[in-house]
């Protein structure tokens, strides 16, 4: 089934009301309130380097990718779809409750009663959405092939017309402000949505929930920003692609081996994230390195090993990916990666569903890539260059 496939049958055959996707975020945040204590320890705001410093969400491009450098802690996903004949009216409406929500020093006090801080939002259309503006070939930009596990998904599931990625260090401001950025929407009918939280960050990189340093190897530099990330012309300019994939994780399973086997099904030290075949966290993988009987370092089918763009030919991913648990038997990551070719993610993915180990104890619920819009601009609201 087709992006556009599932679109058309969620929406045909799900008959969720606004009051239904407004009480979906409630849910959440009933989930968030119930997950703060266990994550940050105390209700308010998390303590993170950086956690006050506002972050403007206006710019050539939007805020929750390349700035803040380093992901806040909390992240609130919504997938939907909507009205698409009042996508252009929807997309200038959110861009205005997006500038409202984050304006210094307040926003909106009953959604930030003490302020803003580096709450971020970030906007992406999917296939349908796009197909829907005046440049509707753009929705090549966002076709996924089907991976492994995809094909059992429910529609839902699978794609979206619309995300939402509401990010924040203070927790308890993201179902507020996600509530009220649905309510700038014209008809919006919720697919899925998520809470996710990531451990505190060690020069920029966090642990994921096998406890193990995820996304080391990303772009740092501006010319790697501008190579790899942002979309360099045409009506998404300034822009990128999203992937979002949610994976149920087999942390108990994985947590039962050996250490120093896991260790080789990630191809890493989990202490200091060093790759197996020596130097530092940061340090350049030696895929060669062998020991003296002649077997490999850094195991054949290790995920550091499969992963690696070397193999692909592939540019850098951004990763700003989430930790998630809906229940004790739901818990998981959630992949959240920015790259300006959707060709980017598929190579590495395809290569991972062949030989990866650490893929037996990942599962995927959930599937869609989004065309990240251009950032606001006095003279061009949300999603104008599409229209």
């Amino acid at each position: 089934m087709s992006e556009a496939d599932g679109a058309v049958e969620q929406s045909e055959t799900s008959g969720l009301s606004r009051r239904g996707l407004l009480t979906g975020a409630a849910i959440a945040g009933a989930a968030i309130a119930g997950t703060v204590a266990a994550v940050t320890g105390r209700t308010g705001r998390a303590p993170a380097a950086g956690a006050d410093r506002p972050v403007p969400a206006g710019g050539e491009q939007q805020a929750g990718i390349q700035r803040p450098a380093i992901p806040q802690q909390h992240c609130l996903l919504a997938v939907l779809d909507l009205d698409l004949d009042a996508l252009q009216g929807s997309l200038s409406a959110l861009g205005t409750r997006i500038a409202e929500v984050t304006a210094q020093p307040r926003g909106i006090p009953e959604l930030t009663p003490d302020g803003p801080a580096d709450l971020t939002v970030t906007v992406g259309l999917g296939a349908r959405a796009l197909v829907a503006t005046a440049a509707p070939e753009l929705a090549t930009l966002v076709e996924l092939p089907d991976f492994a596990g995809d094909a059992e998904l429910p529609p839902e599931r699978r794609g979206g017309e619309l995300l939402l990625s509401v990010n924040a260090s203070d927790p308890t401001v993201l179902e507020p402000v996600l509530s009220s950025l649905l309510a700038a929407l014209s008809g919006p009918r919720l697919r899925w949505t998520e809470f996710g939280y990531r451990g505190p960050a060690v020069d920029g990189v966090s642990r994921n929930p096998f406890g193990y340093f995820d996304g080391i190897i990303r772009p740092q530099t501006e010319q790697e920003f501008r190579d790899d990330v942002w979309i360099a012309d045409g009506p998404l300019a300034g822009g990128t692609v999203c992937v979002v994939r949610r994976f149920h994780l087999g942390v108990d399973e994985f947590r039962a081996l050996a250490p120093a086997d896991r260790d080789a099904v990630i191809g890493r030290a989990q202490s200091t994230g060093a790759p197996l075949s020596g130097g530092s966290r940061d340090d350049q993988i030696d895929l060669d390195a062998k020991r003296a009987d002649g077997s490999l370092l850094i195991p054949l089918h290790a995920h550091a090993r499969a992963a690696h763009p070397s193999f692909t030919g592939s540019p850098l991913m951004l990763r700003r990916s989430y930790s998630y648990r809906a229940s004790d038997d739901d818990r998981g990551h959630l992949f959240i990666s920015y790259q300006n070719d959707v060709a980017t993610f598929t190579r590495t993915q395809l290569r991972l569903d062949e030989v990866d180990d650490l893929m037996r104890y990942s599962s995927p619920t959930a599937t869609a890539a989004f065309a990240i819009l251009p950032g606001v601009l006095p003279d061009r609201p949300l999603g104008a260059t599409l229209f």
